[in-house]
């Protein structure tokens, strides 16, 4: 039975542990896409619904509906105009939502050239984190294409960034950390042997000892 709780207790232990490097995807809203002309507002607008749905498909980023997204900004006397395109103003509407990052971008078209320009801002720092430009020649229905190319893309990095925090996370312990390990363990270990030592004094001899390590380790 003690050696039953000792091990319940290493176990949970190393959940706890485990749980806590796992990293979380990161939440992110996406600001209405400008045009500088040449597509009409109408496009833009169903451009931007279809990004955020892509979005969603790819599992990379918790979304915040457009919806939902109005009626925070709502509860808070907040007006969205449709010049709030600016770094400055996603970073704002990025705090009033409580998210991690901000979608912002523009489309355009020059000649018979659409251009997309599309960026992941940081909420936090105000910085640009990613930046992903396209140009397209064709009817303005192509453009969807091109928007399942960038969201993807923005997939990608993210789950990288997941990557490379999970790696970051799984650094060997220092010897201060496992000794603190070995401290929860062996007071577990203690607590254990003692209610064994209680249920088993009456009518019993004395139970066996609890082997001694040289703990915790250097």
């Amino acid at each position: 039975m003690r050696i039953s709780i000792l091990c319940a207790t290493v176990c949970v232990i190393s959940t706890l542990g485990l749980h806590a490097q796992t990293p979380t995807k990161s939440s992110v809203a996406v600001i209405e896409f400008q045009t500088s002309g040449g597509i009409s507002p109408t496009d833009v607008a169903a451009l931007t619904n279809r990004f955020r749905g892509l979005l969603v498909e790819t599992k990379a980023f918790t979304l915040v509906e457009r919806e939902k997204m109005n009626d925070i900004l709502k509860a808070q006397d907040f007006n969205l105009s449709d010049a709030c395109n600016t770094n400055e103003c996603a970073v704002q509407v990025g705090q009033l939502l409580g998210v991690q990052q901000m979608i912002a971008g523009d489309l355009g078209k020059v000649g018979e050239t659409y251009t997309i320009d599309l960026r992941l801002i940081d909420v936090e720092t105000g910085e640009i984190r990613l930046t992903r430009r396209r140009d397209y020649r064709g009817n303005v229905d192509g453009l969807l294409q091109k928007m399942e190319e960038i969201a993807e893309s923005f997939a990608e990095a993210a789950a990288k960034k997941v990557q490379n925090k999970g790696t970051t996370t799984q650094k060997p312990a220092s010897p201060a950390a496992n000794r603190r390990v070995w401290y929860l363990v062996g007071g577990a270990a203690l607590v254990g042997g003692g209610a064994l030592f209680l249920i088993t004094k009456s009518g019993s001899k004395d139970p066996p000892g609890i082997p001694t390590a040289d703990w915790p380790p250097q």
